[in-house]
């Protein structure tokens, strides 16, 4: 299926270059080519740049100075002009005929502001995440998302305090939280058939560094987006799954706990201007994570 080149794409990598090689050959397969394809690597220490720039010499290539996290995404998509951008991490692969269908659907309702590709394993098959219907005003993003240029900077992208993780949920609820002009909500679509390869360890085992970071940005998150008793429902919810996910270690319980006081004890991040949330986007997410608890 042809893929429109009003797209833009931005991947992030470290220190994956592998899996970055195999994302490049993908997305410079696509007919027609995307309209700009930004790599920004967070000062990876393997070979990655070099393997770039001797592969792919159309891709454009930032280098951060050090690991920037998230602020790597936020920096890509100000490099590009186009009105939709693909954001990747280094390790998904977007299905063609999905990023087509979800390409159209984006240019045929103006309000559509973006729509997550389905995470898959790409040798088993299985999703990341159980959803099987298609739903307005989802909730979630995850490794590969169409978005709109314009929400993307009108929300400020990525919040860059998270550094890691809960970051792309996060920006679906912002998205959610933003007003037409009409006074209406912006709208975040998701279809199960459209699809990203994603082979990814984090999917299957979390890291400590995972259980103390999505931790805390999982509170600030709800310090952000939630409101009334969700405001306190969400984080205690958050905090005993991930205690349950660390098992009975007690450096990864440690990880864990640090992350609940991070959260909770810190300056959460402020939303941007634009950004007025009414809680409902946010109980919808604590919904779905129950369902899938």
């Amino acid at each position: 299926m042809v893929i429109d080149c009003q797209i833009s794409v931005v991947v992030v990598s470290y220190n994956r270059v592998d899996a970055l090689i195999e994302t490049l050959a993908i997305i410079t397969s696509l007919s027609p080519l995307p309209s700009r394809i930004v790599v920004d690597d967070n000062a990876s220490t393997d070979d990655s740049a070099s393997r770039v720039r001797a592969t792919f010499p159309n891709v454009q290539l930032i280098i951060q100075p050090t690991n920037s996290g998230v602020a790597a995404f936020n920096q890509g998509v100000r490099a590009c002009d186009s009105e939709f951008i693909l954001i990747l991490d280094d390790d998904a692969r977007p299905d063609p005929a999905s990023l087509a269908h979800a390409h159209q659907a984006m240019q045929h309702l103006p309000t559509l502001v973006a729509v997550p590709l389905l995470p898959v394993h790409p040798k088993t098959n299985r999703p990341e995440w159980r959803e099987q219907i298609a739903t307005h005003r989802f909730p979630m993003m995850g490794c590969a998302n169409l978005v709109r240029r314009s929400a993307w900077l009108a929300t400020g992208g990525y919040c860059e305090a998270f550094f890691l993780y809960r970051n792309d949920t996060d920006l679906a609820l912002c998205f959610l939280a933003l007003q037409t002009l009409d006074g209406s909500r912006h709208d975040v679509y998701f279809n199960p058939a459209w699809h990203a390869w994603h082979d990814s360890p984090a999917a299957t085992r979390k890291s400590e560094r995972w259980l103390e970071l999505a931790t805390r940005n999982w509170i600030w998150m709800a310090r952000r987006h939630a409101r009334g008793f969700d405001r306190v429902l969400g984080p205690l919810l958050g905090a005993l799954w991930a205690l349950w996910l660390a098992s009975v270690s007690i450096s990864r319980v440690a990880r864990v706990l640090t992350g609940v006081f991070a959260g909770i004890f810190s300056p959460a991040p402020k939303l941007p201007i634009a950004v007025k949330p009414d809680g409902l986007a946010y109980r919808a997410l604590l919904r779905k994570q129950l369902r899938r608890g």
